[in-house]
């Protein structure tokens, strides 16, 4: 610890009341960090003002002294004691420091050596924003294609079998029925109606026709009446019966109203064997 004594007489105007002053302050040691000081690599400056009874003379004495650790009694380092102040003790205790905000709080997210350098990025990023919007609904069948109807079936009267020239009766097991599924993860409806019904009897005859047709007991007709999708095989023996049919289509989006899509979606029936008997005249005395 080192001493700089200086002296300068002075002039003066006003008679001091007081026989010693004695003023002291601390610049550097208040801007050292809580690692230096810590460490005791932080160097004090303090000065002092001293002005004898006469008030001619002021000694001024500049202490430079490194600060000890927190709670250091020995003297030597401890902030506020100021040697050569005969007896007389500065403050306490040094300066306020400014206290460093802990690592992750608010007031600051990163320090490097004991001092903040700024913000951290936030642990928690900014939850996606889920939109409640369906996706655009299709405006074509075509674009359906995980959505298919159901399977329609082939029925005659009479079951399986027929006579020449007399009317069988064709009737397609097809109706109006819902599919529902997702798309794009939102749950849909299709609803597919039965529009156009396409035979093929197996003789080379074929009819497209509009309706699905109905049992003779529920048109109340004889058996082997003829009827809108009735057909006439002339020759005896075994035909194969083909049938597809059309379906429009409605979409929806769970919820809201049916709307009509552009095109058809067509399903094809399996295919069934008719048997035309052959009739041989009979002889009654």
């Amino acid at each position: 610890m080192m001493f700089r004594p200086i002296v300068f007489h002075l002039v003066v105007l006003t008679a001091l009341m007081v026989s010693a002053v004695v003023v002291t302050g601390s610049v550097a040691y208040a801007q050292c960090s809580q690692a230096e000081r810590t460490a005791g690599s932080c160097t004090d400056t303090t000065t002092q003002w001293t002005t004898d009874n006469d008030g001619d003379q002021v000694t001024i004495i500049r202490e430079e002294s490194n600060a000890g650790s927190e709670g250091d009694q020995s003297g030597s380092g401890t902030p506020g004691t100021s040697a050569g102040s005969s007896g007389q003790s500065g403050p306490t205790s040094p300066p306020p420091i400014r206290q460093e905000a802990e690592l992750g709080s608010t007031e600051c997210e990163i320090k490097v050596q004991g001092l903040c350098r700024g913000a951290a990025p936030s642990k928690n990023p900014p939850v996606e924003q889920v939109t409640n919007t369906p996706p655009t609904p299709p405006r074509y069948a075509s674009e359906l294609e995980s959505f298919r109807p159901d399977r329609p079936s082939i029925v005659f009267e009479p079951n399986g079998w027929s006579v020449p020239t007399l009317p069988t009766n064709m009737i397609a097991g097809a109706s109006r029925h819902t599919v529902r599924g997702e798309l794009l993860g939102w749950p849909v409806e299709v609803r597919f109606q039965p529009v156009t019904y396409h035979w093929s009897f197996g003789d080379g005859a074929s009819r497209t026709v509009s309706v699905r047709g109905d049992s003779w007991s529920s048109r109340n007709v004889p058996q082997f009446a003829a009827t809108p999708t009735s057909h006439r095989y002339l020759r005896p023996g075994n035909y194969r019966v083909d049938l597809v049919v059309d379906y429009r289509v409605e979409f929806r989006f769970e919820g809201d109203e049916f709307d009509d899509i552009d095109g058809y979606v067509s399903a094809t029936a399996l295919s069934r064997n008719m048997e035309v008997l052959s009739v041989s005249p009979l002889l009654v005395k």
